[in-house]
Parts: C-alpha cells; structure tokens; sequence
C-alpha cells in the first residue's frame, strides 16, 4: 500500500473518488481511516504498518484546497521507511541486521508520523470534452522519530497533478501524476520517485459506490523493484455530509506490500 496520494491523495483522502461532484462542495472537512499492511518489500523479512492520518481539509476559495494530515504510525521492523513518495528500503539498517538477527528480533515502534500539507487547484473545469485537471502540492514535514525509524528525518515535496473524467452516467475515471523530490537520512542515497494512478468509481446505486485502482512509481531505494498494487473498495453515503469507506489491496511486485485493508470516515461541512 502506498502512503503517499493516493490511496494516500487519494489514499490519503479516498472518500473523494465517488462519484458525487455535481453536489455543492462544502467549505470544510474531516477524515480518517485506518491503514493495514504486511509485506516484506523484497527484504525477506515482513513488516508490519498501521497507519492512521487524521485529515481536516478547507476550500478558502472556490478551486482551491488545502488540506493538512496529521498522522499516527505503528511499524514492526526498521528495513523500511514511509517517506513521501511511499515505502522506502533502508539499505544501511538491512545490512546492519545480520540474517540471524533478521530472523529472531522483530522491533516495534509507534508515534507521530510525518505531517503533510497538500495544496490543489481546479486549473479547469470537466467539460463534454475535457477533464477535470487539478495539480497539486504536497509537502512532508520531517515529524517523526527518526531514531525510531518511524521517518527520514527530511522533507519530501511533491508535484502532480489529478484527472478525471465521466465517461458514462454513474462512471467516473481518474488518473494522477506525480513526481516526489525525496530527502536522503545520512548514511542513505534515496532517488526521487515518479508515480501514477489510474482507476474508476462506479455509482452503483446512490448512495453505494464502488472502485477499482492501479497504482504503481519509481523505486526509491536502489536495488529496490518498481512498487505495483491493485486496489479495490466502495464507499457508502450515511448522509449528505457523512460516508463510509474501504478497500483492499494486493502488491503485484517486491517493491509493495503484499497485502492492506483500509476503512475510514470522511465529513464535510
């Protein structure tokens, strides 16, 4: 799973994918969700992340958002890191651990992760023809224990820019693309990431929604495969302001995880 748009722009915030643009947009709002994955990212050894961002968006004008996330995280392990561009392999605490010690010791940290803010603009309007395209900001802020691994320790900036599109009644496409300028911790060399998102919402009877994304970037770490994973999920409108959502994951390559679950809350108001 990635922690970075997705499911983070869109994962961080998936309770904007359904279908429901023709609604007027509320000024303010607020969600969470909790995010489960297990994979090893092609280290052999699995780790474990819990992570829960705690997101309150504002729209000061019309086309404008700016939305700041405030996350908690538990890791078992310290091969990898969350950076801004997603899951990272920590090259220096993996041949630190020698494969016995690999094998026996599993450590476990929790705490503030890194805080995001995210500025979006509609730079144009969907038309009959032409989609809805919305680029984008996002900046890491170094918050979290970097002694405890739960971080970098740098900032992360992110360019990209989110598509969309109806298609047909009750369809809905979406492609994003973004580009993340990665700080590297002394003692490693990250690379900069470029990743993409293509996917689709389907309205399947109001209030009920379902969706269907690839998302896929640039390995960070060197040596590290391209990460690749399928999600899917649905989310459920309780009210106007309130809905529900969740979705699984799969990794199709060694640079994700093998598996994650979501469920969240999104307000607006």
């Amino acid at each position: 799973m990635r922690y970075s748009c997705t499911a983070i722009s869109a994962a961080l915030l998936l309770a904007c994918i359904s279908p429901a643009a023709a609604e007027d947009e509320p000024r303010w709002s607020l969600s969470s969700s909790v995010n489960y994955s297990v994979g090893d990212y092609g280290t052999g050894k699995d780790t474990t992340f819990i992570y829960v961002p705690f997101t309150l968006g504002v729209k000061p004008i019309d086309r404008f958002t700016i939305g700041l996330t405030i996350p908690y995280i538990y890791q078992t392990g310290e091969t990898v890191v969350i950076t801004g561009g997603g899951v990272a392999v920590r090259k220096n605490k993996q041949s630190q651990l020698g494969t016995a010690t690999q094998n026996q010791v599993t450590s476990t940290e929790q705490g503030l992760g890194d805080v995001l803010l995210k500025g979006q603009y509609v730079l144009l309007e969907e038309t009959s023809v032409l989609p809805e395209i919305a680029p984008y900001l996002k900046i890491k802020f170094p918050t979290a224990d970097s002694n405890r691994g739960l971080g970098t320790g740098e900032f992360d900036e992110t360019v990209g820019v989110d598509l969309s599109k109806t298609l047909f009644p009750r369809f809905v496409s979406y492609v994003t693309l973004a580009y993340t300028f990665i700080g590297s911790p002394a003692g490693s060399s990250f690379d900069n990431s470029f990743g993409w998102s293509v996917g689709a919402a389907y309205l399947v009877a109001q209030p009920f929604s379902v969706f269907a994304f690839l998302d896929g970037s640039t390995a960070i770490s060197s040596g590290q495969a391209n990460p690749l994973e399928v999600r899917v999920g649905a989310d459920y409108r309780l009210t106007q302001a309130l809905k529900i959502f969740g979705s699984v994951s799969r990794g199709l390559s060694d640079g994700s995880a093998d598996w994650g679950a979501s469920v969240g809350l999104a307000l607006r108001f």
